[in-house]
């Protein structure tokens, strides 16, 4: 920012100041103003180098781009003005008059300005659909700060008339060009430009300075700013563990001040239990040691965890990582790279000699693959050597990246599991936050190293991010040829991390001292664990396969390569899928219930527990001892428990005598089952859920106890080892063939390259007429052997009535034998009625039914029986064909149907069906058919891949790159273009949000719908409210009263027909024509109890996920959570473009959005959040506000 007489000129780095905090920019305004006293920045060598760097990258780039437009005058490098309204003014005209010029193709430094904004563009250049705005970033990813940037230029050359390219292009550090859309980018900037514009009038118009925890001032509480401010005010945020919420609750109930926090005994509403305490005593101690002036003070408060300290090995290391969580490599999906792996061994300190450092670095993919396997081999010799030997780290990190790294790289994968099974890695951190107290805001190494050393050499290297801007000047220098100064920097890394090891060791000695003043007992190490002899086979055949694309880098892999990679890590799919969830058991079972993290996982945490009955043989044939529990407690997380679910019971160590706790463990789970007999739910203080249940307990190993658990947990894994053994089979063929690729269907899925009809030709034209789709798939179908083709069909586009018409003409006409497989079997059987809808006799379909009443479909008793109904079929008449239904594990079962029996297998959902699973189908049939939509909800995948198999199958097919497209690319597919449900107002930001504008209403069937008194189309409801996380009292009230408006008004749908066919007519809208759509469990309770309480029990409330694949007159969606801070899943899972699609596009005639006034009024954090916000602007913009 800077001053002309006569106003305040912004610019980009001012959006960026205030994306960051918007305190510090509005005090450094008041300083420019002169209300504050002005304070010179002190030199930055490392920002000046960077910048320096900086303008050789943009150099770099123009170089680049006078080579691609080589005519004379054909590229403009225009000067950078002075800063005053004449210099300003004449820059804007240059560059809109070298835009104007038909000669020029690219344009450097170009000026944007509007007499209170200025840019300057890095580059312009000309494209056949429009200028593209071009700008260089050092960094190697893109972040918000840049998208704000050229958002910033492209809405001021659109206001002066400027035709832009759809995308802007962001020229990375790594040399990738990253373009994101204008539509999805520019909202955002809008918004964040009128805050900053409003922040800064309201700024000039005071008279003096602003004052800290201003209302409606966001603070990072970070900054060297805000960190003035804390100190200045005593805030609560210098109180170790108090965050946000807290700290609002806290002040809520009158509590503003460390000091009044150490004083306060009062309860606080809606803070746990326990919690006050704690942060009163942690408060009381901070302000013991600045009063007394004296060194950082300690206190021991729960021994017991002291415990998760094992005694001391020779063979003991002291580990710590040093990454770079946003680097990316061409090619490759995954963000981050952890570039040296620093241990500290004490082998030599028992007889005298000085811990020794090792470094095991890696500068990309191949080497960081290389480094672990190097890691995971170093420590397996010390273990041999040292059985007893222990990994120490401080924080979780350490071992959540060796995971990571393991399953990125497919290798060490259970060699990181057993090191994990076995308690090798003990976390400081842990060991200190649960018991021990010291008297500073920050639990961090430099923090409590205090304890037991002094401080450290403030030179080079001091802390994790500067090790970060190293390691980026590191690689700067290596390209540029600099190796001097490459391996200075690098050596500065390794300083930093080899004095964090040995703090670690340090730290370790220091607790091992406070250990055994307290007589705390050594932990006993697990037995070893041998995986089974179906895991090693599959180990082996990953192992092979991986070994042929060992070495070349994602980025760089032919696409045969590319399908290699795939199948290799599709053989171990489902163990990667459910790792994390035993994880996170596991992590739970290790750490104190107030410290347990929230997740997707069923968790219910017992606050009150009570014997119904008690242990007892009730039962004829009861073998154990059942007893009846009364729980109640609150669900972790957004899964509550449900009815008739079994579950856990988790025991606090000393358990009862009948478990068995793992070492290092302070809570194990009974071997017993829990039943859930009741459940009232109640919600509580803020909109919380509380459970009431009751539950029926067997004795763990036949032995009854007193305890009570301490939560009840959800822990399954499906088996999987029909589905396993068939990816295996597919990774062996693909070693057989090897360097060839068999011919698969889905190995032409993977490979991403259109159908091989035998022709030769591309796929078959769809003719005008209802059945252009019908016929044109069949044709392709039909001319193939082993392909596929793929149908996009988005809401309301005759999908399922497509599918089961082509099914069941091959069948009828051609005799082919058909499965249909998907995730769902609700959806394996709308496919079979659609068949049956379609002519085919019930005879020839079959499915052991699931969801679907009354089937009209052949029903097998179970899904063992389709052999036999397979085999009867062919005893009438050995050339019938037919359709079964079933999932994969049924398609893979070769006790059910043999491989390559089918002529055809139909993936349904395959927009939400993932390439692993998608592969093994195949093995059943020889063509597929894959139909879906993948802007729908996408497929829940909670595993990490070192290939993006989690990836939907029709999900691949699409566009690499959003920004090419979302749509099914018509090589590889087909795309149904023609929805018969929304009205054309509605259907028309539903295909902008998701389908590039291609989705078109019917208007013949759909414009004929109304409701009296209601527009058609997308509706807004802004409600103000405010620290509503998954719950929104004033949204359900708003809710209500929409319900109320519109029921009894008269709808007319003359597509609407009763049970015998006739046509329905004009009625009056019943409550089952709505339906009500939220993201949250919490909201649906809360919205189905006021809804009930209002008369409305027949109106449908669910999350987004109940309703896909049904349809309402009206769709309501309430958003629940009031703001950014009060997200609890992220707000890119709030913001999910497929999420809002699903729920939009529910509606026939109209979709309400009901939201907070401040919902969207955040910085993004990362881009992918602010494409989503990008996004949600977009769609609230083109809705009615009522």
């Amino acid at each position: 920012m800077f001053l002309l007489p006569d106003r305040l000129v912004l610019s980009p780095s001012d959006l960026r100041a205030a994306t960051e905090c918007e305190y510090a920019l509005l005090r450094e305004l008041d300083r420019r103003l002169g209300r504050l006293e002005r304070q010179d920045p002190e030199p930055d060598p490392m920002q000046s180098r960077l910048t320096e760097l900086g303008r050789e990258h943009e150099q770099e780039e123009l170089r680049r781009l006078r080579s691609a437009h080589p005519g004379q005058g054909a590229v403009v490098h225009l000067s950078l003005p002075a800063h005053d309204e004449t210099g300003l003014t004449a820059a804007r005209d240059r560059t809109l008059a070298a835009l104007a010029d038909p000669t020029v193709e690219v344009v450097a430094q170009g000026t944007v300005y509007d007499g209170s904004f200025v840019g300057h563009i890095d580059f312009l250049e000309r494209t056949p659909g429009g200028w593209l705005i071009s700008d260089t970033k050092l960094a190697r990813s893109a972040t918000v700060a840049a998208l704000l940037q050229v958002a910033a230029y492209a809405a001021a050359l659109d206001e002066a008339g400027v035709a832009l390219a759809p995308v802007a292009r962001l020229v990375l550090g790594s040399g990738v060009h990253e373009d994101f859309r204008l539509a999805e980018i520019v909202p955002v900037y809008r918004t964040r430009r009128a805050r900053l514009d409003a922040l800064v009038a309201a700024r000039l118009a005071a008279d003096t300075p602003l004052v800290w925890a201003a209302e409606d001032i966001m603070a990072c509480g970070r900054c060297e700013v805000c960190a003035v401010a804390l100190e200045e005010h005593d805030d609560l945020l210098l109180v170790a563990g108090v965050w946000g919420p807290t700290r609002r609750r806290l002040i809520e109930a009158g509590v503003r001040t460390r000091r009044e926090l150490a004083r306060r005994s009062e309860p606080v509403p809606d803070l746990r239990e326990g919690v006050l305490e704690r942060l009163s005593a942690q408060a009381r101690l901070q302000l013991e040691q600045i009063d007394s002036g004296g060194p950082l003070r300690h206190e021991v408060v729960d021994p017991a965890l002291l415990a998760l300290l094992p005694n001391r090995s020779d063979g003991d290391i002291f580990f710590d990582f040093e990454g770079d969580p946003m680097w990316m490599e061409r090619g490759d999906p995954s963000w981050g790279l952890e570039y040296l792996f620093g241990v500290v061994e004490v082998d030599e300190v028992a007889s005298g000699g000085d811990p020794a450092f090792r470094a095991f670095w890696a500068h990309d993919r191949v080497q960081e693959r290389q480094a672990l396997v190097d890691f995971i081999g170093y420590l397996a010799d010390r273990r041999r050597r040292w059985p007893d030997l222990h990994v120490y780290h401080y924080a979780a990190y350490e071992p959540s990246a060796l995971l990571r790294l393991a399953a990125r790289h497919g290798v060490c994968e259970d060699d990181v599991d057993q090191l994990l099974r076995d308690g090798v890695f003990v976390d400081l951190y842990s060991v200190v936050r649960g018991s021990i107290r010291i008297s500073d805001r920050s639990y961090s190494l430099k923090k409590v190293e205090a304890l037991y050393r002094g401080e450290r050499d403030k030179d080079g290297v001091s802390e994790g991010a500067a090790s970060i801007v190293a390691y980026h000047e590191a690689v700067a220098a290596r390209v540029a040829g600099r190796l001097d100064e490459e391996a200075e920097r690098l050596d500065e890394i390794r300083r930093y991390n080899e004095d964090d090891c040995r703090s670690t060791y340090q730290l370790r000695e220091w607790l091992l001292a406070q250990t055994k003043a307290h007589g705390v007992l050594p932990e006993v190490v697990s037995e070893p664990f041998t995986p089974s002899g179906q895991r090693l086979a599959l180990m082996r055949v990953e192992e092979r396969l991986r070994d042929l694309v060992a070495g070349v880098r994602p980025g760089d892999r032919t696409p045969e390569q590319r399908v290699l990679a795939l199948v290799a890590s599709s053989v171990l799919f489902h163990a990667r899928e459910d790792k994390p969830t035993w994880q996170r058991h596991f992590e739970r079972l290790r750490t104190p219930i107030r410290d347990w993290r929230r997740g997707d996982e069923t968790v219910l945490l017992v606050r009150d527990a009570e014997v119904g009955a008690d242990w007892a043989m009730t039962r004829p044939g009861q073998r154990t001892p059942r007893r009846t529990l009364r729980l109640s407690g609150e669900p972790l997380g957004s899964a509550p428990l449900r009815p008739g679910r079994t579950y856990k019971s988790v025991y606090a160590v000393p358990a009862p005598a009948a478990m068995s706790p793992s070492p290092g463990h302070l809570y194990c789970v009974s071997s017993g089952t829990i039943s859930v007999v009741g459940i009232v739910d109640e919600v509580v203080g803020t909109h919380r859920l509380r459970q009431h249940v009751t539950v029926e307990e067997t004795a763990p190993g036949g032995e009854p106890h007193d305890a009570m658990p301490v939560a009840l947990v959800e822990v399954d894994a499906m088996r999987t080892d029909s589905i396993d053994a068939a990816l295996a089979e597919i990774g062996e063929q693909l070693l057989e063939s090897h360097p060839a690729l068999p011919a698969r269907s889905a190995i032409d899925v993977l490979l991403r390259c259109p159908p091989r009809l035998r022709s030769g030709g591309p796929l078959p034209a769809v003719a005008d007429g209802t059945d252009g789709y019908i016929d044109a798939i069949s044709a392709a179908l039909l001319d193939m052997d082993d392909s596929y083709v793929a149908v996009q069909g988005p809401p309301g586009t005759g999908k399922t009535y497509v599918g089961g018409r082509v099914i069941a003409r091959l069948v009828r006409d051609h005799r082919w034998k058909v499965a249909v497989c998907s995730q769902s079997h609700k959806a394996i059987e709308n496919i079979l009625d659609s068949v049956i809808d379609a002519g085919l006799p019930a005879e020839q379909v079959a499915k052991h039914t699931r969801e679907t009443s009354e089937p009209r479909w052949t029903d097998l008793d179970k899904a063992d029986h389709l052999r036999r109904f397979v085999t009867e079929l062919a005893e009438a008449d050995p050339d019938a064909g037919y359709v079964v239904g079933g999932t994969v594990w049924d398609l893979t079962n070769t006790r059910r149907i043999d491989r390559g029996q089918l002529d055809l297998v139909v993936i349904d959902e395959a927009g939400q069906y993932s390439l692993a699973k998608t592969l093994a189908a195949s093995v059943a049939g020889a063509r597929l058919l894959l139909l879906g939509d993948p802007a729908q909800l996408p497929q829940v995948s909670t595993g990490s891949h070192p290939d993006p198999v989690d990836a939907s199958a029709l999900g691949w097919l699409l566009p690499e790159d959003p920004a090419e497209g979302r749509t099914l690319p018509a090589a590889r597919g087909y795309f149904l273009e023609r929805t018969w449900r929304l009205h054309p107002a509605l259907a028309e930001p539903v295909s902008e949000l998701a389908y590039d504008g291609e989705l078109h209403a019917e208007a013949s069937v759909t414009a004929a719908r109304s409701l009296d008194g209601v527009e058609p189309g997308l509706h807004l409801r802004i409600v103000e409210h405010r620290d509503n996380s998954t719950s929104s009292p004033e949204e359900a009230d708003e809710v209500v009263g929409l319900v109320e408006s519109l029921v009894g008004r008269t709808w007319h749908d003359p597509s609407e027909r009763d049970a015998d066919g006739s046509h329905v007519g004009p009625r009056p809208l019943r409550p089952t024509d709505i339906v009500v759509i939220t993201a949250y469990n919490n909201q649906v309770h809360l919205l189905r109890r006021v809804l009930d309480e209002a008369g409305w029990d027949e109106v449908p409330v669910g999350t987004v996920d109940k309703f896909q694949g049904q349809e309402a007159a009206v769709a309501i969606l309430s958003m629940a959570a009031s703001s950014h801070g009060n997200v609890t899943r992220g707000i890119g899972f709030l913001l999910d473009r497929n999420r809002l699609n699903v729920a939009t596009s529910r509606g026939q005639f109209a979709a309400y959005i009901v939201r907070s006034d401040v919902l969207t009024d955040f910085a993004p954090r990362s881009t992918r959040d602010m494409v989503a916000l990008g996004a949600f602007l977009r769609l609230c913009d083109q809705a009615r506000r009522d």
